[in-house]
């Protein structure tokens, strides 16, 4: 199946939660931004080039739709990480993502983060994120019991806890992006009148994207 096909049918299956004005405001200030190279504010700046290889190996670019850095995918997941998540949680991204990282440098034996290639970091990443529906749910609820507990986590975890929230906001921001709202999504510009109920046949079976 396409990735145009599948995005159509995710509807808000995921972030679902983060829909707000302040997170669609956040995608907004970042449409303003272009370019591979952008300042960071949660990540550090070795680590741009990093985050953008990672969102695109999620979100690739295809024939017939955009990758994730060409929607600026990255630059909204570095600022809803700084201005939203708290500051444990903060300490828990920059731990899985810290481990991550070395992983990758010292498995390929480099120094410097933006000579890994994608192909690299692929196998990792399906590595760390092929987990089962109860895999999943067993990892989260002792991460829960973990925070609530102010136990430590450790670096296994702080990895898949990083990794899952960075694909979740990948799609989060890929699926709300304004290219994808009205290109790729059923887009009806507001303020127009309220449907509580449509029938996805009525729209080619598109999900309804977020109005810009």
């Amino acid at each position: 199946m396409k990735r145009r096909e599948a995005i159509k049918g995710l509807g808000l299956s995921f972030g679902a939660l983060l829909v707000g004005p302040g997170a669609l405001s956040l995608l907004q200030s970042c449409a303003q931004e272009t370019g591979p190279i952008w300042e960071p504010t949660f990540f550090a700046k070795n680590q741009v080039q990093f985050l953008n290889k990672v969102t695109d190996i999620i979100l690739p670019k295809t024939p017939d739709s955009p990758g994730a850095t060409e929607v600026n995918v990255p630059q909204f997941i570095d600022k809803f990480i700084k201005q939203v998540y708290e500051g444990e949680e903060q300490q828990i991204m920059s731990q899985g993502i810290n481990y991550l990282t070395s992983i990758l440098l010292n498995k390929n034996d480099i120094e410097d983060l933006d000579s890994l290639d994608p192909k690299d970091i692929e196998p990792i990443l399906a590595k760390v994120l092929k987990k089962s529906k109860e895999e999943d749910e067993e990892i989260w609820k002792a991460y829960n019991e973990a925070m609530e507990n102010e136990s430590q986590i450790d670096d296994d975890m702080a990895n898949y806890i990083a990794l899952s929230n960075i694909r979740s906001l990948s799609i989060f921001a890929y699926k709300n992006s304004e290219f994808v709202g009205e290109e790729i999504l059923a887009y009806t510009p507001v303020p127009g009148k309220q449907e509580g109920c449509i029938d996805l046949s009525e729209t080619g079976g598109k999900a309804y994207s977020l109005s810009w």
